[in-house]
């Protein structure tokens, strides 16, 4: 068995069933999803804001790599949640697409990384 495959396997037997929407198309499949801890947030800009804790929630995606994520497009469901992908990359073993992973933050919520600069231009 393929590496691949033994991937793909284990993907669908221990996976949640996850919905990807993207450019007008909806694919069920199953993926790992699960929060990001405290120890991995400061690898990805969790911090805390003098008047209080930002909400910066991240979570973490593993996929089969025959469905690749879009930046800031791709939209995932999973038990009543909905999420964005706000990076992704595809896992590579030599030349061959292992896995898909992503960022998620949720779904909706405005994001401290998604407002525009305080400077005005004139």
């Amino acid at each position: 068995m393929s590496l691949l495959n033994c991937v793909d396997k284990e993907i669908g037997r221990f996976g949640s069933q996850v919905s990807i929407t993207q450019r007008g198309t909806c694919v069920n499949t199953r993926a790992f999803l699960e929060p990001l801890r405290y120890r991995n947030k400061i690898y990805i800009g969790g911090e805390y804001h003098p008047l209080g804790f930002l909400r910066r929630e991240k979570y973490l995606y593993v996929g089969k790599s025959s469905h690749r994520l879009i930046e800031n497009e791709s939209v995932i469901e999973a038990q009543g949640s909905k999420y964005i992908v706000k990076r992704c990359e595809t896992y590579y073993v030599k030349d061959t697409p292992i896995y898909e992973w992503a960022i998620l933050v949720p779904y909706g919520d405005e994001r401290e990384d998604d407002y525009g600069s305080d400077t005005a231009t004139g």
